[in-house]
């Protein structure tokens, strides 16, 4: 399929995220689905976005098909999907379309960030918005992560100047944007 090391089964997977401290990354798709043929072909066939699923997750795949009792379970409705989820299989991140290599490693990112906040892991969150902002700064995805790079900065220290200061940002690199508009409270 690709350089992606997939788990076997959603049980032994759960048992290599809670031994290895990761995260599950679950990636739903359908042999029908011409997204899902391009996912595989060409975004996991990258070396950048295997090394960094191989690195960070433990990778599992479903044919939709096939796995009809996890696709209801996570309320898979279009392929492809991906989700992250815990380490008890809690849902922290989904997106769902392809993606070509560049931009899903940037929505990755975005995902693995988000995940790290909703567990109040601010450092790991700060890393994974910090490196979209560093390296993909026009991608789709940068305005919501340097909202969220603020949010998580705020949220870690409680000082409301990494708020201001985001807005001040986001409103000369991104002024025409949904994350801006959103972060305009701040000013």
């Amino acid at each position: 399929m690709s350089d992606i090391g997939w788990g076997k089964s959603f049980e032994s997977s759960q048992k290599d995220v809670r031994a290895a401290g990761k995260l599950l990354f679950m990636f739903f798709h359908s042999p029908a689905c011409g997204g899902c043929k391009k996912t595989l072909e060409v975004t996991f066939k990258d070396p950048q976005v295997s090394e960094f699923i191989n690195r960070d997750f433990v990778p599992l795949d479903f044919v939709v098909t096939e796995a009809q009792d996890m696709t209801a379970r996570y309320r898979v409705e279009w392929t492809p999907t991906f989700i992250i989820t815990d380490e008890n299989g809690g849902e922290l991140e989904r997106w769902v379309g392809y993606l070509p290599p560049e931009e899903f490693l940037s929505q990755i990112h975005l995902s693995e960030g988000l995940a790290a906040f909703h567990r109040a892991r601010f450092k790991e969150a700060e890393n994974a918005f910090e490196w979209i902002i560093d390296n993909h700064p026009d991608s789709e995805v940068a305005p919501e992560a340097r909202y969220f790079m603020g949010v998580t900065l705020y949220k870690e220290t409680g000082d409301p100047a990494h708020l201001s200061r985001t807005w001040e940002a986001m409103s000369k690199r991104y002024p025409d944007n949904d994350w801006t508009k959103k972060a305009s409270a701040w000013s």
